[in-house]
Parts: C-alpha cells; sequence; structure tokens
C-alpha cells in the first residue's frame, strides 16, 4: 500500500500541483462517512487516463466524482484511496443544430448545457433534477431520470456516443457524434448507470429536442391514488402533449383540498398545449378531480429527493397497473412517508423527514414492496443502516453471475468504485 504523503507526491508529480487537492477537501469527497486518502482534479482527458494507469498499478482504489449530487446512491464502499473529480472537464466540446446533436464533456452541470442549448432554441430532454450541480457524468453513471421520463425516456435513450477510460487507463470510444451509428452492442447502455464500477466517462454524445414552444403546468386534486394513475395513463395513451405527469399526497410541500394531487406539465405547440388542457380537464372532471389552482413551478416536488434533508428515501419500481396499491400500502403506514410518483413509469418515491426505526420503515416498505412484486433501492438511510444491507434489490442465479463477469473483465483489480454497486460488486 502506497503511504498518504507519498501518494499525494506521486499524483502531483503526475498530474501537476494544481490537481491534487489540498488534504482539508477530502471531508468534502467522503461518501458515506469514508475519506479518500486523496483527491485529484485532473485538466484533461489524459490525466484522467494517467491517475488509472497509476491506480491500476498501485492496486489503488478510484471513486469518480461529478456534482457530488448523486453519489448518496450505491452501496458502502469497499475501499476508497482517490477520488477523481471531473469538475475541471466542462466544455461543449461540439454542437451542430442542424444536426439536433451535442458532444460535452463529462463534468458540465446539467443546467450549464440546457443554457448552451437553449441560445439555438433546443434542450437535452432529460430531467429536471433537484440539485443544479448534477453533471452529465453523474446522470448517466447513475441512470438518473426525472419526471420528464413520461415523454421523453431515459438517459439511455438520448445517449448516442461516449468516450470512458477504462480502469487499467485506456481511453475508449463507445457509439459515435451521428445518431444513425450501430455496430454490434451498444456499450453505452452497459456504462450508463454502471455508478462509475466499469469505466471513467468523460464525454458523451446526445441528441438534442427544439424547445417547446408553449408550457403549462395543470394540478388536480383526488380523494385516491387510483383515479389519477388512470388519468395520467390515459392522457399518455392518447397521445396529449404531457411532458410529465407526477402523483404526490399532502405531505409533499404542497397545499391541497384532496389526500393526493396529479402535477401534469404541458408542452408543445400553442394549440397543442391548449388541445392538451382542454382534454385533460374533461378527463379529470369525470374522473372527480378537482382543480388545485396554479402551480409555478412542475420540479418543486422533487426536494423530497433531496439527501440532505430526508433521513430515509426508497425508489420503488413497480408495473404501472400496481402503482395504486403500492401507494396505497405505503401510505397506511406510521408515521407515513411523503410520496412522490411517476404513474405512466411505475415509479414510486417514500420519503421520511425524520424516523426514530428507519430499519423498521425499510423493512415495511420492503414488504409491501414484495406483495405488488416491486423492486426497492434505498437512496437515502443512515450510514450505520446502510453497512448492515445491500441497497439494491436482491438478484441471484445467472443475472448476477453475468454481472459479476463483466465486472472482473472491465475491471479485474477492482479499482474503479470497489463495493458500491448491486451485490457489493
Amino acid at each position: 500500500m502506497v503511504r498518504q504523503a507519498s501518494l499525494t507526491s506521486e499524483l502531483a508529480s503526475l498530474l501537476g500541483a494544481d490537481a491534487v487537492l489540498r488534504e482539508g477537501a477530502r471531508s468534502a469527497f467522503a461518501v458515506d462517512g469514508v475519506e479518500p486518502r486523496a483527491v485529484v482534479a485532473p485538466g484533461s482527458v489524459e490525466h484522467i487516463a494517467e491517475t488509472l494507469r497509476y491506480a491500476h498499478r498501485e492496486r489503488l482504489a478510484v471513486t469518480p466524482w461529478g456534482g457530488s449530487s448523486h453519489m448518496h446512491i450505491g452501496n458502502l464502499p469497499a475501499r476508497y484511496d482517490i477520488a477523481l473529480s471531473l469538475g475541471r472537464l466542462d466544455i461543449v466540446t461540439e454542437h451542430e443544430p442542424a444536426d439536433l446533436t451535442v458532444t460535452v464533456q463529462a463534468g458540465i452541470t446539467l443546467v450549464a448545457l440546457q443554457e448552451h442549448l437553449a441560445g439555438a432554441g433546443q434542450m437535452l430532454p432529460l430531467g429536471p433534477f433537484p440539485d443544479a450541480r448534477a453533471t452529465v457524468g453523474g446522470v448517466l453513471a447513475a441512470a438518473a431520470s426525472g419526471p420528464w421520463r413520461h415523454a421523453y425516456g431515459t438517459a439511455r435513450d438520448w445517449t448516442i456516443g461516449l468516450r470512458v477510460i477504462t480502469a487499467d487507463g485506456r481511453i475508449t470510444k463507445a457509439g459515435g457524434r451521428v445518431v444513425k451509428n450501430v455496430a454490434g452492442y451498444d456499450l453505452c447502455k452497459l456504462y450508463i448507470g454502471s455508478l462509475g464500477t466499469l469505466g471513467v466517462i468523460v464525454e458523451a454524445t446526445f441528441k438534442v429536442v427544439p424547445l417547446p414552444q408553449a408550457q403549462a403546468t395543470l394540478a388536480l386534486g383526488f380523494d385516491s391514488a387510483g383515479p389519477a394513475c388512470a388519468l395520467a395513463s390515459e392522457s399518455y395513451g392518447r397521445g396529449l402533449g404531457v411532458r410529465s405527469a407526477q402523483l404526490l399526497d399532502v405531505g409533499a410541500g404542497i397545499e391541497l383540498p384532496k389526500p393526493f394531487a396529479l402535477l401534469v406539465e404541458l408542452a408543445g405547440s400553442p394549440l397543442a398545449v391548449e388541445r392538451s388542457r382542454r382534454e385533460i380537464e374533461s378527463l379529470a372532471a369525470e374522473a372527480g378531480a378537482v382543480p388545485v389552482g396554479a402551480v409555478a413551478d412542475a420540479s418543486r416536488p422533487l426536494t423530497l429527493l433531496s439527501p440532505s434533508s430526508s433521513r430515509l428515501v426508497c425508489k420503488l419500481t413497480a408495473l404501472p397497473t400496481r402503482l395504486p396499491a403500492l401507494v396505497d400500502a405505503l401510505a397506511s403506514l406510521s408515521p407515513a412517508p411523503r410520496l412522490l410518483a411517476w404513474p405512466v413509469a411505475g415509479i414510486l418515491y417514500a420519503s421520511w423527514l425524520e424516523h426514530s426505526d428507519p430499519a423498521a420503515a425499510l423493512a415495511a416498505v420492503r414488504a409491501a414492496a414484495a406483495t405488488e412484486r416491486a423492486g426497492v433501492v434505498v437512496e437515502v438511510c443512515p450510514v450505520e443502516l446502510k453497512g448492515g444491507l445491500d441497497v439494491f434489490p436482491d438478484v441471484s442465479g445467472p443475472s448476477f453471475d453475468l454481472m459479476r463477469r463483466v465486472k472482473q473483465q472491465f475491471d479485474p483489480e477492482g479499482v474503479l468504485s470497489p463495493g458500491r454497486f448491486l451485490g457489493k460488486l
């Protein structure tokens, strides 16, 4: 094992003194209370590759960092020697408005990228996310998604190329910079969602779309989750101009006249938005819903998912038809969590601001999920609880064997984020 002082000095000689952050910065790069032995912020792709080559030679564990907004997702690190910040790789490499494509470095924030694209009347249809620090690399590594997935899908649907550095420091490419570029296995889909355990994403190419000409948000109150979910599915099936549909309960921070509300965000041409508004209001009236009032920011409920404001956050994934029953089961718990769901995607978040027994709450969530055949990912929980569990759903048999072989093939020395992925890979 390389000694602390030697590790810092060797990294400084490889990357330059300005790329190695002072010792006091280590606490800011802790993962669930585990601090790295060194923090580096290389200024180039080649320096990132050099860092990984060095770590591979010395058998050091490296955890990539973006804006830190998704670092709470994953198991406790088995080892953690070097925090690798990609914050200095934050430029738009290439933007072809006529081709509807953009290539960016992984350290750029989604906010900065959207501002750049807006200058050309375009947007990347990912998000929105509650934390403005979210970076392209972090979103891809965590396969993070927001309520816009109702209309647009996920990051895997919009990523057409990646530049990735392997665990032993080789600079590789997957996909390309044009939309029609398919040859062999699409490695982009393998890297997205791997939590930095298979490679370090340093650059990404996306398809983009024009900005909508008009937007509006409807807030509708419901007595129960079933009719709200049914309305969301009906609007999706009719092909209306719905960008997002979010189900939330009275604990989600918006004053509601009913136990549940459905926030429906409309986007498109002015005529399409107006037609969609009329149809949804008609459907809501038939379902017995009542208007809640104007909602200026449809992303406001996402603050429920912040690790800084929650003691326990569980993400449940189920068939959309089973989501209402799952909502009812969680709403009956005591204390009840705050609930936020994306009905068409079958995703439900349960969040507790405070809970005297998080382990008991998690056991109740998993029992309800098992009844409805849902998967559970523990996104936020106390460190002492996380240390004794796998935060991901249980996977065994051939599926996990395949995952283990993929990890062994891509990172045989366990350099990249060891222990953080499913099954503590």
